[in-house]
């Protein structure tokens, strides 16, 4: 594995209408926190297997859980470095591993049966035989694209992106969804109350995966 992320780390997940954004960028500012670097976007290809096991682990709540996709940054279709991450889940603490591809080519929609078989193929070429084995068993499930921005509170050491713009699309049913919400995560490695300074910041249990999965196919679960 490359890059291994091997602590966890606390997660929180809230979500805003897009009206309340700028009196949140004010809160920001109010509470110490600064723009960390340039927005960028953000693409994601997760991969499940046939009966969206982890979309089900996620609804049913199951403590310990894990999810598998590829992500990179920049248009959807240009030329970039692919990432493989394995995300763990434990309760409220995160931590993910990440295996540089390189330069895999995704030219369109349409492709993403072939994306996923040169991610295969690359794992196999690294001989990273484990993961080769575990993304086989699976298939493309959703793909989504949002643009991403960075802050960070150095005194408490939490930093918090914003999630705007957020698209998702099925390999499966071929059904697109727009998110009309921002999203916002913030992540640090201690508990923390800080977040009781900020107006309208509601805790929920917000998966883009999950939400993308029902939003294009036939689950019927309310999330």
């Amino acid at each position: 594995m490359e890059e291994p992320q091997n602590k966890y780390r606390y997660e929180r997940k809230f979500t805003i209408p897009k009206v309340y954004l700028n009196q949140f960028y004010s809160e920001l500012i109010l509470n110490n926190f600064f723009s960390l670097h340039d927005s960028r976007d953000i693409n994601n290809l997760y991969f499940d297997d046939y009966s969206f096991s982890s979309v089900s682990d996620n609804i049913e709540g199951l403590s310990y859980r894990k999810k598998y996709r590829v992500r990179w940054y920049g248009g959807t279709y240009k030329k970039s470095n692919k990432f493989l991450e394995i995300k763990f889940k434990k309760e409220f603490l995160n931590r993910k591993e990440k295996v540089d591809l390189g330069v895999i080519p995704f030219k369109s929609n349409k492709t993403i049966d072939k994306f996923a078989t040169s991610i295969t193929n690359k794992l196999l070429e690294k001989n990273i035989l484990n993961l080769n084995l575990e993304i086989k068993k699976r298939r493309p499930t959703l793909l989504n694209s949002y643009k991403r921005e960075y802050f960070y509170n150095s005194s408490e050491q939490i930093r918090i992106t914003i999630d705007d713009n957020l698209s998702f699309f099925s390999p499966v049913t071929k059904q697109k969804f727009i998110e009309n919400k921002i999203i916002i995560e913030a992540k640090y490695d201690r508990e923390s109350n800080f977040f009781n300074k900020f107006n309208k910041l509601t805790t929920t249990r917000y998966s883009k995966y999950v939400k993308g999965t029902i939003q294009t196919s036939n689950f019927t679960p309310i999330y």
